[in-house]
């Protein structure tokens, strides 16, 4: 968050930004004014979403601050999401009740969603940024993570197979 709001006060000599063979590197440091003390940013953002562009197209300090909303704070809010998930299910394990609840499998599935959503769309997201606020020209790429879909989905298998479970234990218990 920090690197967002201050990157636009950082003077372009401390910016370094080029092209790879996979993806544009780039590295940021930032002075903090206490002698040589500064804090360093580096990042990547694939060849693909910038790929024939010159670099004198490219607005260097909005495209850095697309990526670091983009794989930072998306990423961060999607973790931290996953985690309030995971400890509320830790807390009932430990409270000596079930894990297997119809609330936990909705909030697998969600979670499922959105790892889906952030792997499909997190990379074309930041390609229409890129478009809009660092380059000016429509370069619209469609670019899946390819970990994150798979996760996405096995978490999906598993929500589904475990309410299909809780149904047949509910069928299982009105039987009895």
């Amino acid at each position: 968050i920090f690197s967002i709001f201050a990157i636009p006060f950082v003077p372009d000599s401390a910016i370094d930004f080029e092209q790879g063979i996979r993806q544009w590197v780039y590295s940021v440091d930032f002075p903090l004014g206490i002698g040589s003390a500064s804090i360093f940013v580096k990042g990547s953002i694939p060849t693909i979403i910038l790929q024939f562009l010159p670099i004198d197209y490219i607005n260097i300090q909005a495209a850095i601050i697309c990526d670091v909303f983009v794989s930072s704070i998306l990423a961060f809010m999607l973790i931290v999401i996953g985690l309030k998930k995971m400890l509320l299910l830790i807390t009932d394990i430990l409270n000596e009740e079930s894990p297997f609840q119809l609330k936990y499998v909705k909030s697998l599935r969600k979670l499922s969603y959105m790892i889906l959503l952030y792997s499909t769309l997190g990379n074309t997201l930041l390609c229409i940024l890129l478009s809009a606020f660092a380059t000016h020209s429509v370069l619209i790429t469609i670019d899946f993570d390819w970990i994150g879909v798979l996760i996405g989905m096995m978490g999906y298998i598993f929500s589904d197979i475990t309410e299909y479970g809780l149904f047949l234990q509910d069928e299982y218990d009105a039987t009895l």
